[in-house]
């Protein structure tokens, strides 16, 4: 595993740590290579039941992109930025296990996108959330722009992207960006709640309320049926 990503299974709680504190928490391709493969081994590790995402130091979870490297790529390697770090955000979407991103400082750019992609967001009360890549002349290239507006709908979206405005963590809450703000004593508290749900019934249920394409009340209720069934008969 990459020096930029440090991983850690306890108790069932597989900490993916993003560790390049002195600038920030910011992500160039090798943070990225770390992210693909440490999400890669906790969705196949049995013994994983919960994932958190946290950044290194006090300053920040992740303040996205490591702008040097970024502005150094050329077009062939822009594609392959903007396809990795969608593919990865992705995958964390549609892991089956819970997803926290616990953000501690500043959560901007891509590294606001990856906590985009978690179930749960919990903050610290110095949290300060933003989007600047517009007002930076380019565009949040990883999911991140689908992902807000359909968490915070668009007037929200617009000030957060257009307008590039930062929130701290009460308006964040108030606009339903984070889930909760917390003390860090408490995160564990909120893991270890998701860590006793049952797996197969938080998988379907969370299948069910991302699938966007079931939109007629039938196709809703075959499927909740069937998820009631196989969940009854695996549990």
């Amino acid at each position: 595993m990459t020096d930029f990503i440090i991983t850690n299974l306890e108790n069932g709680l597989f900490t993916i740590t993003l560790n390049y504190p002195e600038k920030m928490n910011c992500m160039g391709f090798d943070m990225l290579e770390g992210i693909d493969k440490a999400v890669d081994m906790a969705k196949i590790n049995d013994d994983v039941k919960a994932i958190l995402f946290q950044g290194a130091g006090e300053r920040a979870f992740s303040t996205g992109a490591n702008i040097k490297e970024f502005e150094k790529l050329k077009d062939g390697e822009v594609k392959r930025w903007i396809e990795f770090g969608n593919d990865i955000n992705n995958k964390i979407e549609t892991l089956s296990k819970p997803t926290v991103a616990y953000i501690n400082g500043y959560a901007m750019g891509g590294g606001l996108e990856l906590a985009l992609a978690c179930d749960f967001r919990l903050v610290s009360d110095t949290a300060i959330l933003a989007s600047p890549e517009v007002s930076n002349g380019w565009l949040p290239g990883w999911g991140g722009m689908t992902r807000l507006r359909r968490l915070v709908g668009e007037a929200h979206s617009k000030r957060i992207i257009l307008f590039g405005e930062k929130l701290d963590a009460n308006e964040a809450l108030r606009i339903g960006l984070i889930t909760k703000i917390v003390q860090r004593n408490e995160v564990q508290e909120f893991l270890n709640k998701l860590m006793r749900m049952k797996p197969i019934a938080y998988a379907l249920a969370k299948s069910a309320i991302m699938d966007s394409t079931r939109t007629t009340l039938g196709t809703d209720v075959d499927f909740d049926v069937l998820a009631v069934k196989i969940s009854h008969d695996k549990e």
